[in-house]
């Protein structure tokens, strides 16, 4: 083979492969994504349920078993603003960047890149119950909840907005 047609077939070869990578690895629904992808992704996560509109909540909503995930979104066809899990009943999963059994959980929810930027954010604060997370890719909040632990998944230029917010319920009314 001369040398251009060797480098025609690794051009395509390299191409095909990169084509295939890309058509089986799975979408990931996170925020300031469309609720529709949000909503075709949870079908394909065995460990999400069904999600429904809920208009009360401003947002997708669903629970199987002892988890529920909600994505909150701008209006019904909108884009996610935050989502998030709840696990209760398991006294072992507590959302912490240290807690194996929570870091598997979102491992496969999500993937391998959430769960490592959620393991080695940064701690940025506590406020009332909830603890916020610095990480590369996005802000995280865990809390621990009556009966269980939460997680919430933001953008990363809204964690300020989140804890001024958080700051700002803990001496006024604010319907959470």
């Amino acid at each position: 083979m001369d040398k251009s047609c060797k480098f025609n077939y690794l051009f395509n070869v390299t191409l095909s492969a990169i084509a295939v990578i890309l058509a089986v690895t799975p979408a990931n629904a996170l925020p300031e994504q469309n609720i529709n992808s949000v909503v075709k992704w949870a079908k394909t996560r065995p460990q999400l349920p069904t999600l429904r509109y809920n208009s009360e909540a401003h947002g997708y909503e669903g629970t199987k078993g002892n988890l529920y995930f909600y994505a909150d979104v701008t209006s019904q066809n909108g884009t996610v603003t935050k989502e998030g899990i709840t696990v209760s009943g398991d006294s072992s999963l507590k959302f912490t960047t240290k807690n194996a059994k929570a870091v598997k959980l979102l491992q496969n929810i999500y993937n391998s890149n959430i769960a490592n930027d959620f393991q080695k954010s940064r701690y940025v604060t506590k406020i009332g119950r909830d603890q916020f997370y610095r990480g590369q890719k996005f802000a995280y909040i865990a809390a621990e909840v009556k009966g269980g632990s939460s997680f919430q998944i933001i953008p990363l230029n809204k964690l300020q907005e989140f804890i001024n917010n958080a700051k700002y319920c803990q001496t006024n009314q604010c319907d959470i």
